[in-house]
Parts: structure tokens; C-alpha cells; sequence
């Protein structure tokens, strides 16, 4: 009976010190990627973590996350070869995060086919995480980005528009604000393009938005 309730006690102690190391984690990278918007620093500190001894759904989630990291660099080419030949399955509830990656990286590093492609194969999944409530923002951007290179971008222009007041980091608002620029160039209205531009550089000071 000791035995059992010593077993048991270590075994709670262990998942709640694990708990709270990955808290940490979760804090320090949202810190550094969204607070202090440093992406280099975000991806060195995955970079330590991926090479200590994990299970490989550990590795594959650190892998993905460190695409994060990379697409808010503008790394988009070291985004599409981590996703497509390291990450050797998507783990559970990580596929909205794994698609955005992929597929706007494809889209803003020029593999426009592809990155159509790849949205009509994975829509079906993307929706089914969109019916579940599952970081819709997130389902609606990636659809959005799709639309918008279908040749549907005045269908986009709404969201574009609302995600620059609505963003929950600078770089989603830096994004809202790049599209509406495009959008605005189509449109020929050159002045609002220019100026969208700059918000988006000042929004997206030190991210991808330098790339594009």
C-alpha cells in the first residue's frame, strides 16, 4: 500500500513539474517572439530544445513551432524543406499551425501552384478544425491568403481590413495591412497602396514583411 501511494506521488510530481517547465516554455517563447518580437531568439532557444532527448511527437510539435518562428523571419524556404521532409507526422491539434506555415510560405515565396495545391488538399481538414472552434482567426487567415492568390482578393479585402485592427500581434497586423496593399494595387488605388505599405513596415519592423 506504501508502495503504491509512493508510485502514485511520484508520478504526480513528475507531470506537475513537467507542467510547469512547459508553462515556462510557453511564456519565454511568446515573450520573445511577440513582446520583444526578436524571431532569431524564438528560433535559438527551439534550437536547444530540439537537441535534447525527446519523443518524436515532442520533436515534430518543436519543429513546428520552429517554422513559426522562421515564417515571421521570412525564412519561407526553411519553412516549406522543415515541413515538408523533417516533420514526420502532425501531431493532434497542431495541423492549423502546420498548414499556415506551409502553405503561405509557399504562397509569399513565389510556389503560387503549389500553394494552391496544397490548400485544396488539406481544406477538408482545415474546416473540420473551423467547425470545432479551433483557432478560426488562424483557419480564416489561411483561407484568406488562398482566396486572395485564387484571384478572389476582393472577396478578401473585409477580413484584410479587420485583421488590422483585430490582430493579436503586431505581425498579423503587419499582415493585414501588406494584403489590403496588394489589394489596393489592383484596385489602382495607389496612394492607399503606399500607404498601407508602411503601416505594414512599421507593424513588421525586423519580420518578413522586409522579404517580401
Amino acid at each position: 500500500m506504501y508502495l503504491y501511494i509512493f508510485f502514485f506521488a511520484a508520478f504526480v510530481l513528475y507531470f506537475t513539474n513537467k507542467r510547469r517547465v512547459l508553462n515556462k516554455q510557453v511564456d519565454l517563447f511568446n515573450k520573445l517572439l511577440y513582446m520583444e518580437k526578436s524571431p532569431e531568439r524564438y528560433i535559438e532557444e527551439i534550437d536547444r530544445l530540439l537537441l535534447k532527448f525527446q519523443s518524436e511527437k515532442e520533436r515534430n510539435i518543436n519543429l513546428i513551432q520552429k517554422t513559426t518562428g522562421l515564417f515571421y523571419a521570412g525564412k519561407f524556404e526553411e519553412v516549406i524543406k522543415i515541413l515538408k521532409n523533417d516533420v514526420n507526422k502532425i501531431p493532434s491539434n497542431w495541423q492549423v499551425i502546420y498548414y499556415h506555415n506551409l502553405i503561405i510560405s509557399l504562397f509569399l515565396s513565389g510556389e503560387i501552384q503549389e500553394g494552391k495545391e496544397l490548400f485544396a488538399e488539406s481544406k477538408e481538414t482545415i474546416d473540420v478544425y473551423y467547425g470545432k472552434d479551433y483557432n478560426k482567426v488562424t483557419v480564416e487567415l489561411i483561407c484568406a491568403v488562398a482566396d486572395f492568390y485564387n484571384g478572389n482578393a476582393s472577396k478578401t479585402k473585409e477580413f484584410f481590413s479587420n485583421l488590422t485592427k483585430t490582430g493579436k500581434n503586431d505581425y498579423r497586423i503587419a499582415i493585414g495591412y501588406y494584403f489590403l496593399s496588394k489589394i489596393f494595387d489592383l484596385e489602382n488605388k495607389i496612394d492607399e497602396s503606399e500607404e498601407n505599405l508602411e503601416k505594414a513596415k512599421i507593424y513588421g519592423q525586423g519580420s518578413f514583411i522586409e522579404r517580401l
